[in-house]
Parts: C-alpha cells; structure tokens; sequence
C-alpha cells in the first residue's frame, strides 16, 4: 500500500516543483522587462506584485511611465568594473556640461537576484538626472557566485570605478551619493558606514582611490545581519535562506555557529558606525509599534521593517550625526530624498572626499 501511495506522490512532487521552477523564470523574466512591478523594489517579484502590476497597467497606471524609464538608454552601459561577469554598470549623465555630482544605485534581490535595470523604477532616477546629478547603477556577484565579503566589495569597487571615470565621464570626484533598496541598500550601508578601503600602496590605480562617500539614501536595508539583532530588533528567531546563503552556509545552525560570528559582524553596517560618517536618509515600511513580531514570523514580514533601522538612527544620534528616518507611519514629504542629494551634493562646504 505505502509503494502504491509513494508511486502516485512521487511524480505528483516532480510536477509540482517543475511547475514551481518554470513560475519563477518566468516570474524573473517579468521582472527584468518590468522593473517598476517589483512594489516593494527588492529584486524579488511575487505573484502578488505581478498581479497588482498587471491591473494597474490595464487601468493605466503603470504602462506610461515604465515604458518611459525603460527606454532612457544609458550614457555609458554595460562598463566592466571588474573581472566577472556580473561586474558591470550603466551610467546616465545628465544634460549639463559641467562635472557633475553622482548617485551610485544598489539593486535589491536578497543578495541572490536582481539587476541594475531596476534603477529606472525608482522616482530618484528621473528625479536626479533633471536637478543634474549623473546615476550609476550597478551589478554585484550573488551569493551563489561568491559569498560575502564578494558582494560588498563588488560595491565598493564600483564606488572607486566611478571616481576613476571622473574625468573621462564628466563626473565630481568629490560629490558622490549611494542608495539602493533591500540586499542594495544594505550595501550601500556597508561601504558608506565603512573605514575607507582604499589601498595606497596597490598596483592598481583603482583600488588606490577612496570608496567614502558625500552621503547616502538607502531604502529598507537592514543595519544588522547577526541573528541576535532580528531576535533583539524584530523578535523574530526563524531566519530565511537568502541571510545564511550571503555567508556561504548550508543552515541557519552553520549561519549562527561561533565560526562564522566574525564575518557576520564585519557584513553588519551598523558595526562600522563612527563619528565620521556622512549624513543619512533612511526610509522603511511599517510602524515601530508593530514590532516585535512573532518568533516564527515569515521573513517578507519584517525584512524591510523600521525596526531593523532604528538603531542605526540612534546610534547616529548618539554619535550627533545627520539621520533622517522615515517609515510607514512617518512617510517621507514629497521630494524629501531628491531634496536631501542636492543638499548635500551641491553643498560648497562639503568635505571633498580624497
């Protein structure tokens, strides 16, 4: 009786997975031709999110302007910023003939999907090119090609690739923005919270130029990634895969082990908070008062939450630093991001950064 019942779910599962397979190629497929359907701008789209896209584009809501940004061809696409294959950027200038200031973009997917087209999604996009500041969005490894710190330095590269182009794209060395959302903008934490990780003495005229930036508008990225800042921030134990895969382990035990608590610490934006950092703009969904979750809580529940920011908030104030936090019950005024990049970008008494 069990061989007959083993005989008929067998195949059942086969089919299903297959069928599972082929929905989120398809799925990722649908992303890549329509970026601004991903809602939450994570790099991940769901069958929710392509659905709501689709009415909305029936409605007309959606077709106009994402055909619109789809079709903005790069100044500069493609440009190889490192050795792998994902290692590429697309930069837009700006119609001006001065140097301008530059937003670097991160691209969200859980550090395992995604693609820098999703930049044009994003109302930044447009609304830095018309004030004259140049956009770079960039690619990264995944964590299937190479597990951290390969992603993060991947951005980093792409920060010190940009200044290297400065003259040879028209761009001011010295004004430099990053922003990115989800895995992105956790990324853009990274390098931006992070001691300068130019190389003095390198062969490389790269790696010799400076990866500190003017200032930075990350969107939902979390400041931690040990397991006792979700238990201590969002209450919640049950992590998802895309967090332990980004350190090359097989489980969420092998992510928590002590061997690997070193390099989870080193990945966490927060660790590298310090008295020197630029000034921040910080969005996420949700209300403080939902928090904590539920220990088993699904991880598309609060991955993007205030409650994995808000540390990085007090600790800004702590340390007297510029911050700004908005969030779910505390949106962000209309304008607020573009307004806080020309701020500082178009600051004369700004720092130039080496």
């Amino acid at each position: 009786m069990f061989a007959l019942w083993l005989s008929v779910l067998v195949p059942h599962l086969a089919r299903a997975q297959s069928a599972a397979a082929t929905n989120e190629a398809r799925l990722q497929q649908w992303l890549k031709k329509y970026p601004a359907a991903d809602a939450n701008g994570d790099g991940v789209l769901t069958e929710a999110e392509a659905r709501a896209y689709k009415q909305g584009g029936k409605n007309g809501k959606n077709a106009a302007t994402t055909d619109a940004s789809a079709k903005t061809a790069p100044t500069h696409a493609n440009v190889a910023y490192g050795p792998h294959a994902r290692n590429v950027l697309d930069c837009w200038r700006p119609a001006t003939g001065r140097p301008t200031p530059v937003l670097i973009f991160f691209h969200g997917g859980s550090f395992k999907a995604g693609d820098k087209a999703m930049v044009q999604s994003r109302p930044i996009f447009d609304e830095c090119l018309a004030a004259g500041i140049a956009v770079v969005s960039v690619n990264y490894r995944f964590s299937s090609d190479a597990p951290f710190p390969a992603p993060m330095h991947d951005g980093a590269r792409a920060v010190q690739f940009v200044r290297s182009m400065a003259t040879a794209w028209n761009l001011d060395p010295a004004r430099i923005a990053l922003s990115g959302s989800s895995a992105g903008a956790t990324l853009a934490l990274w390098i931006t919270l992070h001691d300068d990780l130019a190389v003095p003495t390198s062969n490389d005229p790269v790696a010799r130029l400076s990866t500190r930036v003017t200032c930075a508008s990350p969107h939902s990225g979390t400041a931690g990634l040990e397991p006792a800042y979700f238990q201590r921030n969002a209450g919640v134990t049950k992590l998802g895969a895309a967090l332990w895969q980004l350190f090359g382990a097989m489980s969420q035990a092998e992510f928590e082990s002590p061997a690997q608590r070193p390099a989870v610490h080193e990945a966490s934006p927060l660790s590298h908070a310090s008295a020197d950092d630029p000034p921040l703009f910080l969005t996420y969904a949700g209300d403080p008062a939902e928090a904590p979750f539920a220990a088993g809580s699904a991880q598309k529940d609060w991955i993007h939450h205030v409650c994995l920011g808000a540390p990085l908030k007090r600790r800004y104030d702590e340390l007297g630093l510029a911050c700004d936090l908005f969030h779910g019950a505390k949106p962000a005024p209309a304008g607020a991001e573009i307004t806080f990049l020309k701020k500082h970008l178009f600051n004369p008494a700004t720092s130039p950064v080496p």
